[in-house]
């Protein structure tokens, strides 16, 4: 996320100061020092004279703008620790970045399955309600009573109409034994279909057609 990214850039800025900090003295006191030929001296100037010149030749070490070994053998005649410390350096750097970068791309990854997941679930969820809505018309349609429910002998005729034919060949349940089909709807047996034992009895017969 951009608050981990802002999180590593601060850290890499306090991480840079404090090797910026130690290298700049080590660098200092070497060139101080008798026996620096002019040039060495020039070229230690040039990129750790101050603790702004060394964090500038450690951020070019890390993006390429300067081979990271070039950098560590100028400062190995101050010492092999200061040398040791460029390497420590880019080491840390690589696994902190490597670390974040992987973690924001997985966190990413989990979020978008997230909202992969409650989209499909909420699809889902408006195409029942769509289908319940489609079902509920159908049984008024079949109630020419406009009573609320039907009976056997409504269900029955209303199959011989070519709409309520067309609706049920699209849910794939079959015809062929609407009287059979209408005892399997009427769960309590009374005769009479209403409008939840019509929906649950045909969003399961559409299951079993599906699954057949």
């Amino acid at each position: 996320s951009f608050r981990s990214l802002m999180w590593l850039f601060s850290i890499l800025v306090a991480l840079g100061y404090c090797f910026a900090l130690v290298l700049t003295q080590g660098a200092s006191m070497y060139m101080t020092g008798a026996g620096v030929l002019p040039s060495e001296r020039e070229r230690l100037m040039n990129y750790f004279g101050s603790i702004l010149l060394t964090m500038y030749s450690l951020f070019k070490s890390m993006t390429g703008g300067i081979n990271w070994g070039e950098i560590a053998d100028m400062i190995e005649p101050a010492g092999y620790v200061y040398s040791a410390m460029v390497v420590l350096y880019i080491l840390i750097n690589l696994f902190s970045v490597l670390n974040v970068v992987t973690g924001v791309f997985v966190d990413g990854a989990i979020e978008l399955g997230k909202r992969d997941r409650s989209m499909m679930i909420r699809k889902q969820g408006q195409k029942r309600e769509a289908s319940a809505q489609h079902l509920v018309q159908l049984l008024r349609d079949m109630d020419t009573e406009g009573n609320g429910f039907i009976t056997r002998e409504e269900f029955l005729a209303s199959m011989h109409r070519y709409e309520v034919r067309e609706f049920m060949m699209a849910l794939s349940i079959d015809l062929k034994d609407a009287d059979k089909m209408f005892t399997l709807l009427d769960r309590n047996m009374d005769g009479m279909v209403d409008i939840v034992e019509f929906v649950q009895g045909m969003e399961k017969l559409r299951g079993e057609a599906k699954s057949s």
